[in-house]
């Protein structure tokens, strides 16, 4: 964190005073005080939420660091390097060609059969058994009552 306590206590003294002015020009003294010693503590809150920040943003990240250097040991578990299989030339040839470069097979996309056992959904047709007069005439009864 940049500076230290004397920041945050100095940015309250300045938020009691101001509290304090505004409100004593309507209220009484004691409500006055009470809404200072409230902006005190707001304001001392603000201050060190802003030295927080801006210690995050200000201090420089070591990024040259190796994991056997010195100056590693507080570093070690702070960061994750990760290197993966090299997929970009599947992911550039599946790109290029859509699923026909992933089966090998020249096959549109419908027809391919997928390893892993997946079946699009077949529901079954709904046929309507009923003759249309007799539906008609029962909404026809429906409607009289």
């Amino acid at each position: 964190m940049i500076g230290n306590y004397r920041i945050n206590l100095g940015a309250g003294i300045v938020g009691f005073i101001l509290t304090f002015f505004v409100a004593y020009s309507s209220n009484v003294l004691m409500t006055s005080l009470i809404r200072g010693l409230i902006g005190f503590v707001a304001w001392f809150v603000l201050a060190y939420g802003l030295r927080w920040g801006l210690g995050l943003l200000l201090i420089p990240r070591a990024e040259g660091i190796g994991y056997d250097s010195p100056g590693a040991e507080e570093l070690r578990g702070s960061q994750v390097d990760i290197k993966l299989e090299d997929d970009g030339q599947e992911l550039n040839d599946l790109l290029k060609h859509g699923q026909n470069a992933s089966s090998g097979e020249n096959l549109p996309p419908s027809e391919t059969k997928a390893p892993t056992g997946f079946a699009p959904l077949d529901p079954p047709k709904l046929v309507r058994t009923k003759d249309p007069e007799e539906l008609a005439q029962a909404v026809r009864h429906l409607t009289d009552k």
